[in-house]
């Protein structure tokens, strides 16, 4: 049910509108209101209740008095919530794609998705805004429409537009207009004047900003009793920013890939330097932290040599394990220990050979990662 006074979305149970403070006479505590009143002012009251439940009115008459309502028709009201979790389900899905098909790491997954729900967030947020000034969830995408559009809601005149293209003038009117736009949607004008990006969106998404402007649109909009759908519109511009996002960021992930790898056995060496500093390898023949010589630490998979990660390291190219080994040279020079650490990886394809700690890793075809013959082998 809505208020016939103010158009918000009550519960049957509820017993007064918590936007504005109307009675709900259905309530059974309101019912008490007979002892405050006539039976016969009561029943006037009650039925004018009932006939603007299922009939809004700009002005509503309860025992006698006149109120108006604040919304015109109920109809008005623009569901943004489905909209907003359309996106997040889009994000979900980008990540799940750019993990599992794409072989991006972490990183990129968390930048790539923070830059694809920002976008569409303040992309369907635009689309909002519009649509519950009466225009279409279109009209942000079409060049100079969404400027006349933008006037007719904040000044009531979509042909003033025109000054935003005189030098200087439009400045201080693009200024003007941002802010008897937060005043049209009954939000603070200097608000949204000096954080837009907030606002916008707050008023996109908040089932208290209703459109309160004189807008011709939104005048035509609610006389033909229409409720604009923000679903459809949102699916667009989702599918839109999805597409978007991985025409961007797939090509510039195939050239990060090259430099994603080295980096990532850069941190496991620098795991396994800290892992041998604390005595936790052990060895079949020698002590890889008192008897000089050259040892090797064998994996399968090179989360074995890691603590626990969220998500798994693997090859950047196809998403495969990683296998081979890390070389120890344990060296001493009067008295004093020298560790050198290097590196040698494949992915089955591509790979490292021998890259050493604190240097240029070369990522090119790695094939064979087995031990030389007689290598020491130590297990964490």
């Amino acid at each position: 049910m809505f208020c016939p006074r103010c158009g918000a979305q009550m519960k049957n149970n509820q017993r007064y509108c918590m936007k504005c403070g109307a009675l709900n006479y259905d309530h059974p505590d309101n019912k008490r209101m007979k002892n405050l009143m006539s039976e016969e002012e009561f029943e006037k009251s009650n039925k004018e209740y009932q006939e603007n439940l299922t009939k809004p009115a700009d002005v509503v008459e309860f025992a006698g008095q006149k109120y108006e309502t604040k919304t015109k028709n109920k109809k008005s009201y623009v569901d943004t919530r489905t909209a907003l979790i359309l996106l997040l389900v889009f994000t979900v899905a980008l990540a799940l794609l750019l993990y599992f098909y794409f072989y991006f790491s972490a990183l990129m997954i968390v930048v790539a998705c923070l830059f694809y729900f920002l976008f569409g967030f303040f992309t369907i947020a635009l689309s909002c805004v519009y649509m519950k000034g009466g225009y279409s969830g279109f009209t942000p995408i079409i060049p100079f429409y969404n400027n006349f559009a933008y006037c007719d809601m904040a000044v009531g005149s979509g042909w003033m537009f025109l000054l935003l293209f005189v030098p200087i003038v439009n400045f201080f009117y693009s200024l003007y207009l941002n802010y008897q736009f937060g005043k049209s949607f009954g939000k603070s004008g200097w608000l949204t004047v000096f954080f837009p990006f907030i606002m916008i969106p707050y008023i996109a998404f908040s089932d208290t900003a209703i459109y309160q402007g004189q807008g011709l649109q939104y005048s035509s909009f609610v006389e033909k009793g229409k409720r604009r759908n923000p679903n459809i519109s949102a699916f667009v511009y989702a599918v839109i920013v999805f597409a978007l996002s991985i025409s961007i960021f797939i090509p510039v992930s195939t050239s990060a890939k090259y430099k994603l790898l080295p980096r990532d056995m850069e941190k496991v060496l620098e795991k396994v330097h800290e892992d041998v500093d604390s005595g936790y390898y052990t060895c079949d023949n020698g002590d890889i932290n008192t008897s000089p010589g050259e040892y090797y630490i064998k994996f399968s998979d090179v989360n074995d040599l890691l603590d626990f990660q969220l998500l798994p390291l693997r090859s950047p190219f196809n998403g495969e394990k990683l296998k081979g080994y890390v070389k120890v040279v344990f060296t001493s020079t009067e008295g004093k220990a020298h560790y050198t650490y290097s590196i040698t990886v494949t992915d089955g394809k591509l790979g490292i050979r021998n890259g050493k700690e604190d240097s240029y890793y070369s990522v090119k075809k790695v094939t064979d990662v087995s031990l030389p013959e007689g290598a020491v082998i130590c297990k964490k």
